[in-house]
């Protein structure tokens, strides 16, 4: 499995799909700038500080950015194997396809949370650049701890999208649009156990991120059923690529 995983990232180094994605995980901070500047008086945040300049980059991320990025780069690594014709491969090899299929999902989840380091920095950048109030230290790593987690959270979240519209070439792209929509419907859902159990959302009430500000919701969603929501769709996505790859493994 290490080797697969070494393998993946091998074929990164040569793939533009990962600037593709570094240039995504860009966005959310720079659009919570202009989003600040270009909001009437009466709707700008007074005390616009690092803090809030990471909430709106989690937010952002979280519901917009993520959910497409991931699921761009994660069905792309899949895609591979039929674009470049390697399958036939497996024949001469002691790897059955469904463990490839981990070792891409697993190299997927470790880019994830990559992607969210480097929006974090980002976000510290840009809070430079643009002159905001910088946090003491404690604020600084509770951020970078609620960045972790929540690109985990949203991986695990569009991972089922990922392997089922993996299953064919090229499909890809079609999960890529249901994941928008995935994330886009998330800011709608009001309710506080629906949140929980929403996958993107389930992630911000792990971190316990206040969405009240972005939702005009109050309450806060449960832990624990957010907890097994992440349970739920990593045995849904094992399901799924049992019922999907299982007829193409070759040991």
């Amino acid at each position: 499995m290490i080797c697969i995983i070494k393998a993946e990232f091998i074929k990164l180094k040569r793939l533009h799909i990962l600037l593709i994605g570094m240039i995504g995980m860009t966005f959310p901070s720079i659009l919570s700038i202009f989003t600040q500047k270009v909001s009437i008086p009466e709707k700008q945040i007074g005390n616009f500080d690092f803090t809030t300049l990471f909430n709106h980059t989690i937010w952002n991320s979280t519901t917009i950015f993520m959910p497409v990025i991931f699921t761009l780069i994660g069905g792309y690594l899949i895609n591979l194997e039929y674009k470049d014709d390697t399958l036939k491969n497996l024949f001469t090899i002691p790897i059955s396809f469904p463990r490839l299929i981990y070792g891409k999902l697993i190299a997927m989840g470790i880019i994830s949370i990559l992607l969210g380091y480097y929006s974090y920095f980002i976000t510290l950048i840009v809070s430079y650049i643009t002159g905001l109030t910088v946090p003491d230290l404690t604020a600084l790593l509770k951020g970078f701890e609620q960045m972790t987690v929540i690109s985990l959270c949203t991986f695990i979240s569009v991972l089922p999208i990922i392997v089922f519209t993996s299953r064919k070439p090229d499909a890809f792209m079609s999960g890529v649009v249901v994941s928008f929509l995935f994330g886009y419907f998330s800011m709608f859902i009001k309710n506080a156990t629906l949140r929980s159990i929403y996958p993107i959302l389930s992630g911000l009430t792990i971190i316990r991120f206040d969405t009240n500000q972005y939702m005009n919701t109050s309450g806060s969603g449960s832990f624990a059923i957010s907890l097994i929501t992440m349970a739920i769709l990593l045995l849904l996505t094992n399901l799924l690529i049992i019922m999907s790859y299982s007829g193409n493994a070759h040991t």
